[in-house]
C-alpha cells in the first residue's frame, strides 16, 4: 500500500476535516513510523512496508475510538519540553501550562527555594519548573508507583535534577525540611461530572481525575493541612481548580482562615487558577 493511499483511508476513517485527518495522520508516521511526512508530497507512490501499514491500520482503528493520540504516539508537548505520557498518568493540559508560569512569574530572582508538586503525575509541572529555574529545588510526590516511575522516565529524558517521593495526601505526611512553595493539580472533577467530559478523556486514570464522590474539594483540603505542617512561613501555594466548585472552594479557604488570595481566570474565561499565600 503507497503512502497516499492510507492517507486516504485516515480521511475515510475519521469524521474530521482533511486537514485534521492530516494532521493525525502525519504524526503517526513521523513519531511511530519514522517516515518524514514531507514523503506524501514527494514520493506520494512510496510504498509502505508492512510494519509501517499494520501500525497505521491500528492507529487509525484507535483514534476512531477517541482513544488519545498522545498515548498511542507516547508523548506530550508541554511548555516547550516532549513529556512521556501513558494510561498511568493524565495528558498535560495548556491551562496547566498557565500554573507554570504563575510560579516562574513569581520566582524569577536568583534565590534558592524548595518546591514540592503534590500529585505529579507525568512531573510536567515540577520537572518544567525545575528546568526553567535552576535555583529551585524541586520535589515531585505522587500516590501512584506508576506515576512515579514515569516521572523518574521523564526526569532522566529531559536531564532534570528534580527528586521524588512516594506520598499519599491522605495521610499525616511531615517533611524533614519544610517547603517554600506548594503546587498541584489534584483530581478535582466530581464524578457526577464523568458523562460531561470527552470521550478521550475517560481514557485517563480516574484516580488522577475524580475527586471521591460528594466530595469534590477533597484534596484541597487535604493541601491545606500539609501546607500548615509542611510550608515555611510567607510560603504559596499555588493550585488548578475546578471553576464549578469556586464558591465551596472560598468558603474552604474562609474556614481555615486564609485571606491572601489570588485568582487567575484561564485562556478560556475561566477561574481555575489560584495563589494562597501563608
Amino acid at each position: 500500500m503507497t503512502i497516499i493511499e492510507l492517507r486516504n483511508i485516515y480521511r475515510k476513517g475519521l469524521k474530521l476535516s482533511n486537514n485534521e485527518c492530516d494532521f493525525i495522520y502525519k504524526i503517526i508516521l513521523k513519531e511511530l513510523c519514522s517516515i518524514d511526512p514531507i514523503k506524501i508530497a514527494l514520493d506520494p507512490y512510496h510504498l509502505l512496508n508492512q510494519d509501517s501499514q499494520n501500525i497505521l491500520i491500528e492507529s487509525l482503528n484507535q483514534i476512531s475510538k477517541n482513544y488519545p493520540i498522545d498515548y498511542i504516539i507516547n508523548k506530550k508537548n508541554f511548555y516547550g519540553y516532549d513529556f512521556y505520557v501513558d494510561e498511568n498518568v493524565l495528558i498535560p493540559r495548556p491551562e496547566t501550562e498557565e500554573l507554570v508560569q504563575w510560579v516562574l512569574e513569581d520566582n524569577a530572582n536568583n534565590k534558592s527555594k524548595k518546591l514540592i508538586d503534590l500529585c505529579s503525575g507525568s512531573g510536567c509541572i515540577g520537572i518544567t519548573i525545575n528546568k526553567e529555574n535552576k535555583y529551585m529545588d524541586v520535589t515531585l510526590s505522587d500516590v501512584s508507583e506508576k506515576a512515579l516511575d514515569i516521572c523518574n522516565k521523564n526526569r532522566i529524558n529531559l536531564k532534570s535534577s528534580v527528586k521524588m517521593i512516594k506520598l499519599d495526601l491522605n495521610s499525616n505526611f511531615i517533611s524533614q525540611n519544610k517547603y517554600d512553595i506548594i503546587v498541584s493539580n489534584p483530581p478535582y472533577l466530581s464524578p457526577k461530572e464523568a458523562n460531561k467530559i470527552g470521550e478521550n478523556v475517560k481514557f485517563e486514570p480516574e484516580i488522577a481525575l475524580f475527586a471521591p464522590i460528594n466530595k469534590p474539594l477533597h484534596f484541597y483540603k487535604k493541601i491545606i493541612e500539609f501546607a500548615l505542617i509542611n510550608l515555611n512561613k510567607k510560603g504559596q501555594i499555588y493550585l488548578e481548580i475546578n471553576p464549578v466548585f469556586i464558591e465551596d472552594f472560598n468558603q474552604l479557604l474562609s474556614d481555615f482562615n486564609l485571606n491572601d488570595v489570588n485568582f487567575r481566570d484561564d485562556f478560556r474565561g475561566k477561574k481555575r487558577l489560584v495563589k494562597v499565600s501563608f
